[in-house]
């Protein structure tokens, strides 16, 4: 019912006449488009993952639909791709000539140069290539007939790509369409590339759903979607690099993006901390490949209207900074942006995870639109896509600020007070969402929950090769009864771990506490922190495990130490891939943090024993981790029997002979709370190299 609320009110928004036969005004239907969309993203945490996907699609799709429907209405920047892939067809470089220049007379058409236009050429207009010449004169929809294009030069290669497959005569459809598809797949590679991260899928609704994303890419055909998807797939393939080459492509593709759009150039402080020389030199690279061709046929052309854009804009003289000119004579407000965004740009190089760097560039993306104030509502479509992707749709008022200075007419407010009230409005949202998430102590990017007294110290951050972690940012779509994963937490006598380990659980993943006979309170401690606990009265670290899996209701399964040696904030690490299909079963790969963390004895024994099994088996393991993640049903299917300490060695060989797809993921390790029931004592350590000899006897034989 959402998505068709959403298909409809897109309808009406892109059709004049049936608002006017409704008596709607603009301004009416963008609010209750805006109130649609926050209600059905907002409904879709109530659809199970599964399902979701397909109801983002097709609610996605819908609305594209919808906004094809009708010829672009905010915005004739369509007529400019049209017309630059059409000069490019005949052969000629796009940087060479204005649109309304003679050399290119041949080419106009009724269509592109109707007798009447807001945008017209008069008798004896200068050339600017040619100084003593005249342009040619007449009417174009093309916007700013008189000066050249101010696109890159991968926007001009999708221009004429669009342009050779476009029917004669098919006026802007064609280049609608591309667009619609470019944001399909944009849609597509979210709900795919949140899950392989770990992350729920769903929040790729904030991208489908956004109006902003329909009226802007559908309906207005604008090329920034094209640099959205190129941002998007190279942040994803920068979030899980491990080599040089996965560095290099998606820097190739960041410079990409640049050479369509220049603004995703405010991503690069984002992935400053993972090969930055790598990732640099592949953008640049990119960038100067595109370039080369025009700038061997143009010379200088090649920058195209850029600095004229600047000027007409005033962003030069600082009229257009219209936050900032509140508190700024309009002469500092150009410098004092250019300070506010390199500040922004050192600190989130400092600060963001080189495995979520969509987190910085969402704060580089949400600080330059309030800077900057653009009265250009398709100037936010990468923010819409960064905030998707962390999971903050408290920065999408950034993307519906722009409508106002459009719209805001319709209720007497001129264009000056319409960015202030727009622009304004949205920073706040934002630096009270910033203050409320700080007060509730809810985890963000660089932030960790602080723990409780007593508890253990935070650990340092993973290398720099690891994958990221999800840690919270997709509470606003996840849903305890709906999780992505039940946490089974073996649990005797942890009181003082267990407030850090709940605490630590990322949006998504239901802790399953199995009480195996505490007498330090641990059960009502997990209780009231909002666990669901259960009691498994045989003794056993296998037995509370097992019990906890027949407890469990979620497809997928996690298993974590609850002694605080493990972060379950990093759980994502490990079910990612089960989510995502691309792996069957996952365990964590310990990093210890100090020497406390590992006992020698402990860790010479694990390292024999994943040596055993490699050479045995042929599987690649390092470690038996306790931090792992499978399918529920698949793990009961295994029909595993031990109840003691040889529960995890058994699953491991099980998984093995079941030809299961294992893989690992590195985790961090520090220092347990409390004494170990097996590490810490030797009776410990004895029952557990039995228990596991036994297993090794009784599975491999």
């Amino acid at each position: 019912m959402a998505s068709a609320a959403l298909a409809g009110l897109v309808l009406v928004s892109v059709r004049p006449a049936i608002r006017q036969r409704l008596g709607l005004s603009d301004l009416v239907v963008l609010a209750a488009l805006w109130i649609a969309f926050a209600v059905g993203a907002l409904l879709v945490r109530r659809i199970p993952i599964r399902l979701a996907g397909a109801v983002i699609l097709i609610g996605g799709a819908a609305m594209q639909l919808a906004a094809l429907s009708a010829p672009p209405h905010t915005s004739d920047d369509v007529y400019r791709y049209i017309w630059d892939g059409r000069v490019q067809a005949a052969g000629i470089d796009p940087y060479l000539y204005v649109p309304a220049a003679p050399e290119l007379a041949g080419m106009r058409d009724t269509f592109l140069w109707p007798a009447t236009s807001h945008w017209c050429v008069a008798p004896g207009a200068p050339d600017p290539d040619r100084p003593g010449t005249s342009l040619l004169p007449g009417c174009a929809k093309i916007n700013r007939p008189k000066v050249h294009t101010i696109y890159p030069p991968t926007a001009e290669a999708y221009f004429l790509v669009v342009d050779e497959a476009s029917p004669a005569g098919s006026g802007t459809l064609p280049m609608q369409g591309a667009a619609a598809v470019a944001a399909m797949a944009v849609t597509a590679a979210l709900l795919a590339g949140l899950g392989r991260v770990g992350r729920d899928p769903r929040l790729a609704v904030l991208w489908a759903w956004c109006p902003t994303i329909a009226l802007e890419t559908g309906n207005g055909a604008h090329v920034d979607v094209v640099a959205v998807a190129l941002t998007v797939a190279a942040l994803f393939v920068l979030s899980v690099s491990r080599t040089r080459g996965r560095s290099a492509l998606g820097g190739g593709l960041l410079g990409l993006a640049v050479a369509t759009k220049l603004y995703p150039a405010l991503v690069m402080p984002a992935i400053a901390r993972r090969r930055p020389i790598t990732v640099a030199s592949a953008a640049v690279a990119a960038v100067a490949a595109v370039y080369l061709p025009h700038l061997l046929a143009a010379g200088s052309g090649v920058l195209g209207f850029l600095p004229g854009y600047f000027h007409q804009e005033g962003y030069d003289n600082g009229t257009r900074f219209a936050l900032l000119s509140l508190v700024a004579p309009p002469a500092w407000c150009g410098p004092a942006a250019v300070v506010i965004l390199a500040v922004a740009a050192l600190a989130v190089a400092r600060a963001t995870d080189p495995r979520r760097p969509w987190d910085g560039a969402l704060v580089m993306t949400g600080i330059a639109l309030i800077l900057t104030c653009p009265a250009y509502p398709w100037y936010a479509v990468l923010l819409v896509a960064m905030a998707a992707m962390a999971g903050r749709p408290e920065w999408l008022p950034l993307a519906a600020a722009g409508y106002l200075p459009w719209f805001g007419t319709d209720v007497g407010v001129s264009w000056s007070t319409s960015v202030l009230t727009g622009y304004g409005t949205a920073a706040a949202v934002v630096a009270i969402a910033a203050l409320a998430r700080l007060a509730m102590r809810l985890p963000t990017a660089d932030a960790p929950r602080p723990r409780t007294a007593g508890s253990v110290p935070p650990a340092p951050d993973l290398p720099a090769d690891a994958p990221a972690p999800s840690a919270g940012v997709e509470v606003s779509l996840a849903s305890a009864r709906d999780p992505l994963a039940d946490v089974i937490l073996p649990c005797l006598d942890e009181a003082a771990a267990l407030p850090y380990v709940l605490s630590r659980l990322p949006a998504g993943y239901r802790a399953i506490v199995v009480d195996n006979g505490s007498s330090d309170g641990s059960a009502q401690i997990a209780r009231d922190l909002g666990a669901q606990v259960i009691h498994e009265p045989r003794r056993g670290f296998g037995a509370a495990c097992h019990a906890g899996l027949r407890a469990a209701t979620a497809d997928v399964v996690c298993f974590c130490d609850c002694d605080g040696s493990l972060d379950p904030a990093e759980l994502p690490l490990v079910a990612g891939p089960v989510l995502a299909g691309a792996a069957d079963f996952v365990l964590g790969r310990r990093r210890p943090r100090s020497v406390r963390a590992w006992p020698p004895h402990a860790r010479i024994a694990n390292w024999l024993l994943a040596r055993r099994i490699r050479r045995t088996t042929g599987t690649q393991l390092r470690d038996l981790g306790p931090m792992r993640a499978a399918r529920r049903e698949a793990l009961l299917a295994l029909g595993l029997r031990d109840r003691r300490f040889g529960y995890p060695l058994e699953m491991v060989l099980a998984a093995t002979r079941a030809n299961w797809r294992i893989a690992e993921a590195n985790v961090r390790y520090v220092p347990r709370t409390g004494r170990s029931k097996v590490t810490g004592t030797l009776s410990g350590t004895l029952r557990a190299v039995h228990d596991m000899r036994e297993v090794w006897k009784a599975v491999a034989g």
